[in-house]
């Protein structure tokens, strides 16, 4: 009978385990305006913030950031989020 119970108390743990992790994570907080920003700004400003990004400079490497500017965000500035994308360029185009 233990070898039965055993294992399913062990999955039930875990269980419980996995919600708790799920719970930890931080709470979709609003989404700075970065458009416009250098690439460290922008960055200073996320992190502060408690934002974790990605940074999409197309088939380029950034090597240095502050010469980089933010051409778009997602998800846009106001919204709640946990993540933002950041599509940068050497120069926005003001179209």
């Amino acid at each position: 009978m233990a070898t039965l119970v055993l294992p399913f108390a062990f999955l039930a743990a875990g269980c419980g385990a996995a919600e708790n992790r799920a719970k930890a994570k931080p709470n979709a907080v609003t989404v700075p305006d970065v458009i416009g920003e250098n690439l460290d700004s922008a960055e200073e400003e996320l992190d502060a913030a408690g934002i974790g990004y990605s940074v999409d400079s197309g088939d380029d490497e950034v090597l240095v950031e502050h010469l980089w500017e933010v051409c778009y965000q997602d998800p846009r500035a106001g919204a709640r989020a946990r993540f933002v994308t950041l599509t940068v360029e050497h120069f926005c185009d003001d179209d």
